[in-house]
């Protein structure tokens, strides 16, 4: 039972060890290119992005942030999202099983509780990461050494200047963006999956009909949280350091300048490496976790 301690452990190591195979691959990039776009002038490419990212350092400037918030970030993301899932599907679970709620239903819960638990833990990380990506210092001549003790004493700097508060600047509108992330993820994917177990001939699902039903999902989830993903990249940026930022504020000035169609363009930025991201990350957590569980300690689920 997912409640048994040990069981805890194991589920906790293997979504941390999926999370930054994950991230390191390919995760960190995505989500680098997504933040910068968001908070870029308008009429930035994604090849303006990926030249500033690499002009000066290579292809090793895609890792500008990842050490060492990154893969703090990685290794909390997954075992964070999963213990506090896993605790939570072992409370809400039985009470599918006995008919009080439907089981998609509090499976999706569980992964809001999971988001919501993962959102305020990480926002720190987040913030400190983002700082990193969106400083023109870091994307300046450095080996990869001194990148890593920039980005780690710019953690020092935001306390001193700013306050330890600082940190959890944003966190709330990241809390809920996280709930809502992974209610959604979650929501969607058992929907498609349920519909193409209709249409099984076996009455249970392949890896890659698993896979298809997260894609679906996660592109599902992405259109429906795009706004809050974008506010907290311009909430954390570094261009805001310093500054008193409301999500709510920022909202209705841009939408005063701009207009609706303005501020729809502004928000569509970097939508492709949020689907990318969210798609993966949906298939990573989702159906990647639970291969690799049975991997290391066999069906015991």
């Amino acid at each position: 039972a997912t409640t048994d301690p040990s069981e805890l452990g194991r589920r906790l190591l293997v979504a941390a060890l999926v999370t930054i195979l994950y991230e390191v691959a390919l995760g960190h990039l995505l989500e680098f290119v997504k933040i910068v776009m968001q908070t870029s002038p308008e009429g930035t490419t994604y090849g303006d992005v990926m030249k500033s990212i690499t002009g000066e350092k290579g292809i090793v400037g895609i890792w500008d942030g990842f050490m060492p918030w990154g893969v703090v970030q990685s290794i909390m993301k997954g075992g964070v999202f999963g213990l506090a899932h896993a605790a939570a599907s072992g409370f809400l679970k039985p009470l599918a099983e006995d008919g009080k709620i439907p089981m998609i239903f509090a499976l999706a819960l569980a992964g809001a509780f999971g988001g919501l638990f993962q959102g305020y833990v990480l926002s720190p990380t987040l913030l400190l990461k983002t700082r990193v990506m969106t400083n023109d210092v870091f994307r300046e001549q450095m080996n990869f050494l001194r990148t890593t003790w920039l980005s780690l004493t710019l953690g020092c700097e935001v306390v001193r200047n700013e306050g330890i508060l600082a940190l959890m600047k944003g966190s709330n509108i990241f809390a809920l963006k996280r709930l809502f992330d992974w209610f959604t993820r979650f929501i969607f994917s058992d929907m498609f999956e349920a519909l193409l177990l209709k249409f099984s001939t076996t009455g249970s699902l392949t890896t890659g009909e698993k896979i298809a039903a997260s894609l679906m999902g996660g592109t599902l989830s992405t259109f429906s949280t795009l706004p809050l993903d974008v506010l907290v990249a311009k909430s954390q940026d570094a261009k805001k350091a310093g500054e008193a930022v409301s999500a709510s504020d920022m909202f209705k000035a841009e939408l005063d300048e701009k207009g609706w169609g303005g501020l729809a363009k502004s928000y569509m930025k970097g939508f492709e490496a949020r689907l990318a991201h969210v798609c993966l990350t949906t298939i990573v957590m989702k159906t990647g976790a639970p291969i690799m569980y049975d991997f290391l300690f066999g069906n015991k689920a």
